[in-house]
This record gives C-alpha cells, sequence and structure tokens, in this order.
C-alpha cells in the first residue's frame, strides 16, 4: 500500500482550556452534556491503526470550543450564517440558546489556525514523498437531531467528497468494506475536508469523509461502546487493505 494517506479526526476531542470556561454560559454539568453529545467519542480508536501507520492530524479540543471543519471566513460558512456555529460556536447544541461571550474569538482563532497549518504541513510531505495525497476525514454521528437539523432518516454510514478532490478508488472500497450497510453518498453530510492550501487548487490532494452513525458502535447513551464497537473498528482497518 502507498501510504498516501493522511487521517483527519477533528471532533473526537472533549478538552476546553481551563483559562476559557469562564467565558460559557452554560453550567459545568450542561457544558459537559453539549461537549459529549456533539463529540465524534472514540472515532481516534475507531481509526487508531490507520492514524498509526498514516498519520495525521488529531484535536483533542471539543468542537465547542473550536470547529477545524468550518471554513475559517464567517461569511463563506454556511453553518455561522444560517445558526452562528461556525468555527467558533456562538449557540449551544442541545438547546438553542447563547453558548459563550465572544470576548476571547481572536485569540482562539490561533488554536484554528495551528490546526490547519500542520494539516497543509503533513500535506505536503505527502506530496513529496508520493506525489499524491488522499485525505480520511473521520468522522461519527449522532442518531439524535439537534434544533438545527431537519427531522430525516438517518443512513449508517454517509460518505462525503468535494468533486474536484475524490478518492474514486478509496471510495469504492469504502463501499465495499461496507456492503449490506445504508450509506449515504453526500447525504446527509456532504462534502470532505481538503486541506486549504489545496483545496480547488491542486487535484493531487484528495479527500473522503466518512461518517459512521453512533448507534452502531454506541449505545442509546452516545457514550458507552456496544458490542459492535471492534466490528466497526476492523471495517476501518480493512479498507486501506482490500
Amino acid at each position: 500500500m502507498s501510504n498516501h494517506y493522511l487521517i483527519h479526526l477533528p471532533h473526537c476531542g472533549t478538552e476546553i482550556p481551563s483559562e476559557y470556561i469562564d467565558d460559557y454560559y452554560l453550567d459545568e454539568n450542561e457544558l459537559r452534556a453539549n461537549i459529549f453529545e456533539y463529540a465524534d467519542l472514540y472515532t481516534d480508536e475507531l481509526f487508531f491503526k490507520l492514524f498509526e501507520s498514516c498519520g495525521g492530524v488529531k484535536s483533542r479540543y471539543s468542537r465547542l470550543f473550536f470547529d477545524p471543519e468550518r471554513f475559517g471566513n464567517d461569511d463563506e460558512e454556511s453553518m455561522y450564517l444560517k445558526y452562528k456555529l461556525g468555527w467558533f460556536y456562538e449557540n449551544a447544541i442541545l438547546e438553542k440558546k447563547s453558548l459563550r461571550s465572544l470576548k476571547n474569538k481572536n485569540i482562539i482563532r490561533s488554536y484554528y489556525d495551528k490546526h490547519h497549518a500542520m494539516l497543509n504541513q503533513l500535506t505536503a510531505k505527502k506530496l513529496e514523498s508520493f506525489g499524491k495525497c488522499s485525505v480520511i476525514d473521520a468522522h461519527s454521528f449522532s442518531n439524535t437531531r439537534y434544533w438545527f437539523h431537519d427531522d430525516i432518516k438517518l443512513p449508517d454510514i454517509c460518505v462525503g467528497f468535494e468533486p474536484k478532490h475524490v478518492d474514486e478508488e478509496l471510495l469504492e472500497r469504502i463501499k465495499i468494506e461496507f456492503e449490506g450497510y445504508e450509506i449515504g453518498i453526500n447525504e446527509p453530510y456532504q462534502g470532505s475536508l481538503v486541506p486549504t492550501n489545496y483545496w480547488q487548487k491542486d487535484t493531487r490532494v484528495k479527500s473522503v469523509m466518512i461518517e459512521i452513525n453512533k448507534k452502531l458502535y454506541l449505545e442509546d447513551d452516545n457514550i458507552t461502546k456496544n458490542s459492535n464497537f471492534e466490528i466497526i473498528k476492523r471495517k476501518l482497518e480493512n479498507i486501506l487493505k482490500i
């Protein structure tokens, strides 16, 4: 296997630096509930072998601190324009209510920029070594709908990509490995993160997003691993072994 792959784990983290906790309007229990409900819990474990083999970028921070998957320019980010949920969330997840003060937004931006700088740097190294780079954008999603979601039936697996940057071979491998599961293609989640220096500029850089419905590997509480956890983990590992 040509190891031109990079694993991106943007939402598995749950940390918020202590110096910014007082920015949040929610009490401790409510903030914790929002963090854990909206985290892609255990995706770092599900994709562990791929991450160890290929390398990549993993955020240890909660997406309620900053979300590296959103556009850095608020004017370009539809989730910000519609719901104030850009790279810097201004609203909570479980209820439509103000999440935090904006006073440290410019300071927190440095965390976002550092994350993307690292991703761009690793992509450049893959291009130098292999002449190509494919990002596996690793996610999970809750079967629960939140206040900003449409009430729709959700698939088991969602696979997303940008048309100019899709890795067709990787896409087919995912489809084969998850044969028998209900797969949504760019539905309900669309696209896949392409490192910022290369998006719509360099088609040697590919990206495919894998979204795993949490019901496949977690109990109804969305926190406890269920008996299928290892099965899903092995299927993800097999994607690069087919």
